[in-house]
């Protein structure tokens, strides 16, 4: 209704014009901070409905608008102290009261917040959102138990309803997972027909969920659930490029788990620290090392190389640069010699083991330097005639 009709509206009351005329003030006021906090200007919102509390200091309406305006011009106190004011204007509204309770929740407060939610639930117990957010809060404050009980009782309760919540079922994969693997499939299960089934949310709440699941399921190294994430990922119509990068990590992640002990250990070792992706000294020096023993025994390491690339592929692809050259063997006795120097140059001997198991006895004191040390400009002495630098000293 715009406010010519509005105003046509207040002519018609029963009032002397002096009233008439101050609400269609307030009314043309209270209009103008709405149109204000569209435009996402607060402070001029902000502004007007103050101005219009003061006149009206019991009105509603205005309360709910300004404390909207307060908190999202960056006034979080301003606008709890008028929710408090309106919860406690009206105690059985259970929108106030979910509303102050994730303002608790985003202020730190999860006493309070928790508090206040269980209030909420009372008074709206089939509120999906005031359920997942009182899961959530339990969480927060670090109640294990206590979040538990909620987030199944919430799943039961609303089920009564007919309200399934995809979060809720989330949650409760992620407490069943270590525990009981069948209910955790169950859950999987049932988080995908509502996945495929949802015309509520959109496309990131899904990836937000997803991406909840590739964490559990990577933490508790719980690797067979992995194809259900696929099943997820594919029923959406595309998927962004950070939840398809943490989808093919986890899948890597899930097939170097899965190789046998049938494979050197020396080969399983190097992509443990491979998969960690940490570039500090030490990772670096004990990939040195395992690429050493795979070098020097190339015969013994070269088929088991192979069977790696046709079993588990994405697990060769960690270091195939590497796994290239060692399958070639084209450059294998000058890769040797330049990762055995890397390691002399720092005081180090690879511990050296053959792909049957067998220890190697020790051979770089072929290459340790004994006096001074190679400038990177003089010539290399492996003979090949180029400056140092460019050579094994790269």
């Amino acid at each position: 209704m715009d406010l010519t009709e509005i105003y046509k509206k207040i002519e018609a009351i029963d009032a002397s014009n002096e009233d008439k005329a101050q609400l269609k003030e307030q009314v043309y006021l209270y209009t103008q901070a709405k149109e204000a906090l569209d435009d996402k200007r607060y402070e001029d919102c902000i502004s007007i409905l103050e101005l219009l509390l003061k006149r009206m200091p019991d009105d509603i309406n205005v309360k709910v608008i300004l404390s909207v305006a307060y908190d999202s011009a960056g006034y979080p106190i301003k606008s709890i102290r008028l929710l408090e004011e309106l919860c406690e204007a009206e105690p059985d509204d259970g929108e106030y009261s979910l509303a102050l309770a994730k303002a608790y929740r985003h202020q730190g407060w999860m006493q309070k917040a928790l508090n206040q939610f269980k209030i909420t639930i009372e008074l709206i117990p089939d509120n999906r959102i005031a359920w997942e957010n009182l899961a959530d809060c339990s969480i927060d404050t670090e109640d294990t138990h206590e979040a538990k009980m909620n987030c199944f009782g919430a799943i039961h309760l609303l089920k009564e309803y007919g309200i399934e919540s995809i979060k809720l079922n989330v949650l409760a994969f992620s407490f069943t997972i270590l525990e009981d693997n069948d209910m955790a499939d169950r859950y999987l299960t049932k988080i995908i027909n509502l996945i495929k089934n949802d015309k509520e949310h959109d496309q990131s709440y899904f990836e937000g969920a997803i991406s909840d699941l590739i964490y559990e399921i990577d933490m508790a190294e719980c690797y067979e659930f992995v194809p259900h994430i696929r099943e997820m990922a594919d029923s959406l119509s595309e998927i962004s490029e950070t939840l398809t990068k943490n989808i093919e990590i986890v899948e890597m992640n899930a097939e170097i788990a899965i190789i046998d002990e049938t494979f050197p250990s020396v080969l399983c070792n190097i992509i443990s620290v491979l998969k960690k992706n940490c570039d500090c000294e030490k990772c670096e020096r004990e990939i040195t090392s395992l690429e050493c023993s795979i070098l020097t025994d190339h015969d013994g390491y070269r088929p088991e190389l192979i069977r790696l690339l046709k079993e588990h592929p994405k697990a060769y692809s960690l270091h195939n640069d590497f796994f290239d050259e060692v399958v070639s063997g084209v450059h294998r006795e000058k890769l040797l010699n330049k990762k055995l120097m890397k390691m002399a140059a720092d005081d180090l001997e690879p511990i050296l083991i053959r792909a049957d198991e067998s220890e190697i006895n020790p051979i770089v004191e072929t290459y340790r330097r004994d006096g001074r040390k190679i400038g990177r400009n003089e010539l290399c002495p492996c003979g090949s005639g180029k400056k140092h630098k460019k050579c094994c000293g790269a």
